[in-house]
């Protein structure tokens, strides 16, 4: 067992290991704890552990618990669970997208579980969708076991308008850069912005400005900004370099159980203020796609209010207005 030290460190803990467990959780389950900061974090209890992989790049879990459903687990960090990944995924995708109107490309920068693709490719303007995944285990692993949150867009044969591209996340975008290729929304869909993350250099200045090169005219992108009130200097990081690539960015928050916090996502864009779209023309967006009743988060008279924080909260927001 490792000692918390501020980040998302996960303890694994064998059940009956800790003095004082529950008894439902001596019977071969296992609890996962996350560190938040020093002292609090989340622990998701009775996991039976499905599949382990340990590829050149982290280590992957996917475990099962009647609460949460199936659980992925990346470097001992949830990523997402059946119960409740279409909170985050639908909110790093619609509201961006209703307000582009009529995106036809999407870049999606990590996202093996398929569940932020699977959200991209319910916009029937979409003609392609690539998933830029670091690690070709997760994809696999993905395919096997979580199908309740990709809900088939990583299947093979699949959707055609869905590639895969595996590999480095920062070298796939240069190239695309280089080669011109634009998107009209990328979703960085990866693990937290910490200095220990593979992700790390994707929320540098230079990865960040490197997304703004892959966008097309018009288009937007999305990323996680984390728990503001526990890590509030990641989320004011984060913003500054944001603000100083982009014209528009719009932090929102939501709360995704299995994370156990108030949860924050950024949506940039040099040209779309996304914050000041009225309900009316997202009812509008949502109508004519069809997606007004699918959804299970997101509707057109939430889209104002994504962006409306308590003061506390604003005030942390409002903070990350420099460069970092």
């Amino acid at each position: 067992m490792r000692e918390p030290d501020g980040g998302k460190t996960a303890i694994l803990a064998e059940a009956g290991g800790i003095p004082g467990t529950d008894p439902a959780l001596r019977r071969g389950t296992q609890a996962w704890t996350e560190w938040l900061i020093p002292g609090v974090g989340t622990t998701l209890g009775e996991i039976t552990l499905l599949a382990a992989a340990c590829s050149p790049y982290q280590q992957i879990e996917i475990g099962e618990s009647a609460h949460f459903g199936r659980i992925f687990r990346l470097d001992g960090r949830v990523m997402s669970t059946e119960a409740d990944a279409w909170i985050q995924h639908e909110l790093m995708v619609a509201p961006m997208a209703a307000t582009h109107g009529a995106p036809r490309s999407a870049l999606v920068v990590g996202g093996g579980d398929g569940g932020s693709a699977f959200e991209l490719l319910r916009i029937p303007t979409m003609r392609e969708v690539v998933v830029a995944e670091l690690d070709g285990e997760v994809v696999r692993l993905a395919r096997e076991w979580l199908r309740g949150i990709h809900q088939g867009a990583l299947d093979e044969p699949g959707d055609p308008r869905l590639s895969l591209a595996i590999g480095e996340g920062l070298g796939l975008m240069e190239a695309f850069a280089r080669a011109g290729r634009q998107f009209d929304l990328i979703v960085y869909d990866l693990t937290e912005a910490d200095d220990g993350s593979p992700a790390a250099a994707l929320f540098s200045p230079h990865g960040l400005h490197t997304a703004r090169r892959c966008l097309a005219p018009g288009g937007a992108m999305s990323l996680h900004l984390g728990p503001p009130l526990h890590r509030p200097e990641t989320a004011r990081r984060l913003l500054a370099r944001l603000r100083h690539v982009f014209r528009h960015v719009a932090p929102l928050t939501t709360f995704v159980p299995a994370y156990g916090a108030l949860w924050g996502i950024a949506l940039a864009s040099d040209a779309l203020d996304i914050a000041a779209q009225p309900a009316d023309k997202i009812a509008a967006r949502l109508q004519q796609w069809q997606l007004e009743h699918k959804l299970r988060a997101y509707h057109a008279h939430l889209h104002p209010a994504l962006f409306v924080h308590p003061r506390h909260v604003q005030a942390i927001f409002d903070s990350g207005s420099r460069p970092a």
